[in-house]
């Protein structure tokens, strides 16, 4: 109010001219009701089949540790079909299957929560698992040691060496696993891990929820998520007789078939009160540890009987010793 036309347009930002044109509009009604032109979809967009191919492709077990650069090339060779590693990328992203990739992924991002872990009771409640490689020998050539590892006892309850890293392995070590514990659909434990592509792959997360098996996953680049696997792992490597290399799987399963018999079976763990694995997994530790605290008992109860018979009596000077 008070305001003439040029100082109000100017105020607020619009020309003269527009006033104007708005004023004739609304005292004509001659307001423009022309429809709005329909969204055109790209011409490059992808077509029904163009997705049928990247959702068999990424879902598939044959590719399921391959990129999305690997699997646009598979695309191709195999369909004669071009579909760019970015709109496999967000396929994958849509259905929780990858993430931000670069330096600047983590860039304005809340740092994520750690795995909700919980008080652990008893055995078969979460299983750690993890691949490290083994040296072959032949540069840049390896075998895979694929762990799994019950969190509260320690004790490797499946394991498998293989010249693949892939999906696959870590679901046949898992399938041993469980058939060695005898565990029901009722009693599956958890599974932490880190978020390596075999762990996050669509067919090992396929495998997991067709069993029921939750699974938790450490923050990235974040080991003590997940630190009883790295310990075993600087165990196997650090211990006297481990070799340098392996020279065929066959030799590689042959000691760790050894190695992990002696691990679970007679390998006193600090971190479990100086038990084995396979006693504390059995619960046999609480017979032991009562044991243990008997003996402790009597001995120091022993010794200070011993040093009270044999005790010098204190003399205080000028006194008589009858």
């Amino acid at each position: 109010r008070g305001l003439s036309v040029p100082a109000a347009c100017a105020a607020v930002g619009i020309s003269e001219r527009r006033y104007w044109y708005w004023r004739q509009q609304a005292s004509t009604g001659s307001w423009d009701r022309r429809p709005k032109p329909a969204h055109v979809k790209p011409v490059n967009a992808l077509t029904p089949r163009e997705h049928d191919l990247i959702a068999q492709a990424v879902r598939g077990a044959e590719w399921a540790d391959a990129s999305c650069r690997e699997l646009s090339v598979r695309i191709m060779e195999r369909h004669g079909v071009y579909v760019s590693p970015h709109a496999i990328w967000v396929f994958e992203r849509a259905h929780g299957l990858a993430g931000h990739r670069g330096k600047r992924r983590r860039m304005g991002v809340r740092r994520p929560a750690a795995p909700a872990i919980g008080s652990l009771t008893g055995p078969n409640q979460l299983w750690a698992w993890d691949i490290t490689k083994l040296r072959t020998g032949i540069p840049y050539c390896f075998w895979f040691l694929y762990v799994v590892l019950d969190q509260w006892s320690r004790k490797v309850v499946g394991w498998v060496v293989s010249d693949r890293e892939v999906s696959g392995e870590a679901q046949r070590a898992w399938d041993q696993a469980l058939l060695a514990e005898g565990l029901t659909v009722e009693s599956l434990p958890q599974s932490l891990s880190d978020r390596g592509a075999q762990m996050r792959s669509h067919s090992t997360t396929e495998f997991f929820r067709v069993l029921g098996i939750a699974q938790l996953f450490a923050r990235p680049r974040t080991p003590n998520d997940n630190p009883f696997v790295e310990s075993l792992f600087a165990t196997v490597k650090t211990a006297p007789a481990f070799p340098e290399e392996f020279p065929t799987v066959e030799s590689a399963i042959e000691y760790f078939t050894g190695f992990f018999a002696w691990y679970n079976g007679e390998h006193l763990h600090t971190r479990i009160g100086m038990v084995t694995p396979n006693q504390r997994h059995s619960g046999e530790w609480v017979r032991i540890q009562a044991e243990r605290a008997e003996i402790r008992r009597k001995t120091l109860a022993a010794r200070r009987q011993f040093h009270e018979g044999t005790r010098v009596p204190n003399i205080t000077p000028g006194s008589a010793i009858s």
